[in-house]
């Protein structure tokens, strides 16, 4: 209820969330809600760890000045990714999200260090702690807070489709889970058990660590360069598929800058269209495409002629070499070049984990086996980074 409101605050005047004002808007505001909600948490946790002496506690309150932190780089890489394209950065600055996920991870992973030395110490030279339950109800509150402020975030990185967001979403829920090790420990000190706050913090630091690793895999795949999701995929060939004259859609690359997509693809079209007209089918292709994904868009259209009496039959049997080989992902551009009587034969693979001249040896010996008027096969084989 409460993070509905401020979001409609954020884009009060009629700004849509998904255009790069309301998404600037809306990365902001998780930003500051999380700042002032952090330094709230961070001054209860503080001042009674302070007076009771706990390492954990303290530990568990610079945990959440460091999410002070954390929330300022997200404020600043959302402001510097709205930055509109310039001469040095033609593709916009929207990789700073990635860079700032990055820089959270980092910081994520400095608090775990600290924290664990601070457990380690107070494991090999244990002290009394003392808490009320008046403590542990404060405690829990902030619990309470912090889990709030988590869905908050990850409910906008959900809604931007943010790295950054739902690493600021992870930092929260790691303060969730580290301030419940501590009840834990502050409880157990209260029954004697006076190894339970070095070793609560070891916790901490533990849940901190693997956020941290977690939050570094995920940031660094956007920046150098990870494979479009086979949702992304799918999206890309139904839109291309949906203009009339596209028989096959193959060679599609994907570059994500942020929000902003680079798309290429080949499509295959009627080898009877003049060159007008497969220009305008590769115009219509980007059309729809950039349109629907907000993405620049590149088409490369490919004549194929099925109706040359040789591609149904040399067609069935790449068919059946697909189901049969292993490695054999697939075929496309399938063109016969010639009369049925004498022909060449030219094609692209996709192979995975196949030696590509073994496997140009066997396709050739296979085609001219069945086919003997064919002269020559070129197989060329797909760079792993198409699709």
């Amino acid at each position: 209820m409460l993070g509905s409101k401020l979001e409609k605050l954020a884009l009060r005047g009629g700004v849509d969330a998904a255009s790069a004002r309301g998404r600037e808007r809306l990365g902001v505001l998780e930003g500051w809600v999380s700042v002032a909600v952090n330094l709230v948490v961070f001054a209860i946790k503080l001042v009674p760890g302070l007076l009771i002496g706990s390492a954990s506690l303290v530990a568990d309150a610079v945990h959440s000045l460091g999410d002070v932190a954390s929330s300022a780089v997200v404020i600043w890489s959302f402001k510097a990714g709205a930055k509109p394209p310039d001469r040095e950065h033609p593709f916009g600055h929207g990789r700073l999200e990635s860079v700032a996920s990055l820089v959270i991870a980092v910081l994520l992973l400095v608090a775990a260090l600290e924290f664990g030395k601070a457990g380690l110490e107070r494991l090999l030279e244990p002290r009394p702690v003392e808490a009320s339950a008046g403590l542990l109800g404060v405690l829990a509150v902030t619990m309470v807070l912090k889990e709030w402020l988590s869905r908050f975030a990850a409910r906008l990185g959900r809604r931007l489709g943010s790295a950054a967001l739902e690493g600021d979403a992870w930092h929260h829920r790691s303060d969730v889970l580290s301030t419940g090790v501590v009840l834990l420990a502050l409880a157990g000190e209260r029954l004697g058990w006076r190894y339970l706050d070095g070793g609560a913090t070891v916790v901490v630091a533990g849940f901190i660590a693997w956020a941290g690793v977690e939050l570094v895999r995920r940031s660094l795949d956007p920046l150098i360069g990870a494979a479009p999701s086979g949702e992304l995929q799918k999206r890309i060939r139904e839109l291309a598929l949906g203009v009339e004259e596209v028989r096959s859609v193959h060679d599609v690359m994907v570059h994500a800058y942020g929000t902003l997509l680079v798309i290429s693809l080949h499509v295959e079209v009627p080898v009877e269209l003049d060159a007008v007209r497969s220009h305008e089918v590769a115009e219509e292709v980007e059309r729809r495409v950039g349109e629907a994904l907000g993405a620049v868009v590149v088409v490369h259209t490919d004549p194929v002629d099925r109706n040359h009496p040789l591609y149904g039959p040399i067609s069935a049997l790449l068919d059946e070499l697909v189901e049969t080989t292993p490695g054999f992902l697939e075929y496309h551009d399938l063109r016969i070049v010639g009369s049925p009587e004498l022909c060449n034969v030219v094609f692209d693979v996709v192979l995975e984990d196949v030696d590509p001249d073994d496997f140009r040896e066997r396709v050739t010996a296979a085609i001219r086996e069945r086919f003997p008027q064919v002269a020559a096969v070129v197989v060329e084989v797909e760079a792993t980074l198409v699709y």
